[in-house]
């Protein structure tokens, strides 16, 4: 994966692989503390996206989600790509905003991929971002056909 990083950009196969990878892993920390949920669905391939465009927000998903709780942990990755290369990511987890997440770092991952998407697929992604007392979610769309070319 570090080399890959340093290419603009990386097969989504790939991208999708190392997301599994790193959410599976977390899990193992949970334990049966909560619930992890991680789907994908790609019609077409060969799609290619910026590396670790998409980390940042999972990376984010266990740390608030295990800082904060000691139990009823919920995390959801959901991934789908059309055939007309529209990507579709969502990313939620639960927290609990009166807990011990203020020892945490806030938002340089999140400032710099919001950076990374506006200068690599300008006027071809959307991100949303909704928060509440109990949990915290993403919406980002990208048209990887735009952002490849």
């Amino acid at each position: 994966m570090l080399y890959d990083c340093k290419e603009k950009y990386v097969p989504l196969s790939k991208e999708i692989e190392h997301l599994k990878n790193y959410t599976q892993l977390s899990e193992l920390q949970i334990e049966n503390r909560g619930i992890v949920d991680f789907k994908t669905g790609i019609t077409g391939s060969g799609y290619r996206i910026a590396p670790l465009i998409l980390t940042v927000f999972v990376e984010n998903a266990f740390k608030h989600s295990t800082a904060s709780q000691s139990e009823d942990i919920f995390i959801s990755v959901d991934i789908t790509v059309s055939e007309n290369g529209l990507l579709e990511f969502k990313c939620a987890n639960s927290f609990r905003r009166e807990t011990n997440t203020d020892n945490l770092s806030h938002g340089i991952g999140l400032q710099n991929v919001k950076k990374r998407l506006r200068l690599i697929y300008p006027r071809a992604h959307n991100l949303t971002i909704y928060e509440t007392d109990t949990s915290y979610s993403v919406k980002l769309s990208i048209d990887l056909k735009k952002g490849s070319v």
